[in-house]
């Protein structure tokens, strides 16, 4: 990404949770991070990758689909773009799968596992 993109991205990452967490009335957005933004290489449309509490994460989801246009309102009082980018929000899964990873990779307290137990339930 170059480095207008990223500057860009950034900015507007640091813009809309400030947003979500002070300006927005929503009780549930105030617990969701913006964990990423990838733009687009127009700046016509972003991408916000969100994280929130699973159990309500669908809700939350569509909650924040539904309030983009005051989203956007928002953000154009503070960004002076020339275009306002279109916001899809998406649920990050990559804490999810991490989570999942670390629950299949063996832990470093767990005693060693023998290598000959196959052996011996052979006999």
């Amino acid at each position: 990404m170059s480095y207008r993109l990223e500057k860009f991205a950034s900015t507007l990452q640091q813009a809309l949770g400030e947003i979500l967490s002070r300006e927005s009335l929503n009780p549930e957005f105030r617990r969701t991070s913006i964990l990423r933004v990838l733009p687009a290489a127009d700046l016509k449309r972003v991408t916000v990758c969100v994280s929130c509490p699973s159990d309500r994460a669908a809700a939350v989801l569509e909650q924040l689909q539904r309030s983009r246009g005051f989203i956007k309102k928002q953000l154009a009082r503070k960004m002076i773009l020339r275009y306002m980018p279109e916001l899809d929000f998406t649920l990050d899964t990559s804490a999810l799968l991490e989570d999942r990873l670390d629950r299949l990779r063996p832990r470093e307290d767990a005693p060693p596992r023998d290598n000959n137990d196959h052996e011996a339930a052979d006999r």
